[in-house]
């Protein structure tokens, strides 16, 4: 990711997941602090800050999606059918999405449910 790109914003642990909006990669990459604080949750005892395991980016709020579009009209979706989120064995948390399946999910979200 880089200063400009634009990302969906994706709620997993919702009731339905779904994408709910437009977020814009504000920051370049840095160590994860959180990673290295015993008292975080994301604590990685792993984790060396000379040698970081885990980066973070900051984000900034573009647009909420009129409708949100739900993992499951995603899964529908026979465009999308390529995405690495409905992929077996991928684990939601920052993944690439192609230019046409971006667009396509800024599309679904404009239609009325």
């Amino acid at each position: 990711m880089k200063i400009g790109d634009r990302v969906v914003f994706y709620h997993s642990n919702s009731e339905p997941p779904a994408a709910v909006g437009v977020a814009e990669i504000c920051t370049n990459s840095y160590p994860d602090f959180t990673a290295f604080n015993p008292n975080d949750i994301h604590f990685d005892p792993k984790s060396d800050e000379k040698n970081p395991t885990w980066f973070m980016v900051d984000i900034l709020f573009v647009s909420k999606f009129v409708n949100k579009v739900t993992l499951q009209e995603i899964k529908a979706n026979h465009k999308l059918e390529k995405m690495k989120l409905v992929q077996k064995g991928n684990r939601l948390s920052i993944m690439p999405i192609e230019k046409e399946e971006f667009d396509e999910i800024l599309k679904m979200s404009k239609k009325k449910s």
